[in-house]
């Protein structure tokens, strides 16, 4: 009993986890509301205060919110497609185009983009193990203990939470740049030196994203959870109402 409800919670943490993806593959598909999160953190009256300090290029304050959100739309759409097109990113300034990053940026960028092809990669395998491990546990005709399904999800999940807040979330964002991306790679910048950090009011505007991911892949992990209680009603012969 102990080993089948072993299996049952891996298997709902991997359909938490894949349910997490789908919530990011959702924020993606639209640039992340970008142009939300731009009300909502006064990124405009960010980009106002730094864009005219920058030391490499010049102009961006004097840009609209529309094109505020095609630049960071750009960024979005070239870091989905492995990278292409990050340095085709322009704004025009005084009547001529101006590329939006430098090469530092550019580089950490890339990154980002290789990082993303794993971690897709990582989704879709755990997606089909968790997938696999399901149908094998309904085949043999088990069913998860809720309660104390929900227990250790829970469980697990203030662990985690609990981790971050006692470390500090920035002080994590920083640590997993350090422990993913190459050591000779810059990935922080100061605003005075990245349109791209001013552009996003980094990190500020990431907590946002990462509450709107997580608050999505709950969603669908509940949608989840009802689907598969609706089974195995269905399977013990009880046709839900």
């Amino acid at each position: 009993m102990k080993r089948i409800q072993g299996l049952w919670f891996l298997t709902l943490l991997g359909g938490f986890i894949s349910c997490l993806a789908l919530g990011w593959l959702v924020q993606a598909k639209q640039n992340y509301s970008y142009g939300f999160w731009y009300d909502w953190y006064s990124i405009g009256a960010h980009i106002e205060r730094f864009g005219p300090k920058n030391r490499y290029i010049a102009g961006l304050e004097l840009l609209d919110k529309e094109e505020h959100v095609r630049l960071f739309d750009d960024i979005s759409i070239a870091v989905h497609r492995h990278g292409e097109g990050l340095a085709d990113i322009q704004f025009e300034h005084n009547g001529q185009a101006v590329g939006l990053l430098h090469r530092a940026e550019i580089i950490h960028l890339q990154d980002v983009a290789n990082l993303i092809d794993v971690l897709y990669s990582a989704s879709l395998l755990i997606a089909f193990i968790t997938l696999l491990m399901l149908a094998g546990l309904l085949w043999r005709g088990t069913a998860p203990l809720w309660k104390q399904q929900l227990f250790w999800l829970l469980g697990t999940l203030l662990m985690a939470g609990a981790v971050v807040l006692i470390v500090g979330p920035k002080e994590v964002f920083y640590q997993l740049h350090v422990w993913i991306f190459p050591d000779n790679h810059q990935w922080f910048f100061y605003y005075q030196d990245s349109l791209m950090s001013t552009l996003m009011k980094a990190p500020v505007l990431f907590g946002g994203i990462a509450l709107a991911i997580i608050a999505g892949g709950v969603l669908f992990f509940a949608l989840f959870v009802l689907l598969l209680r609706w089974l195995l009603r269905l399977r013990s012969g009880v046709v839900p109402a």
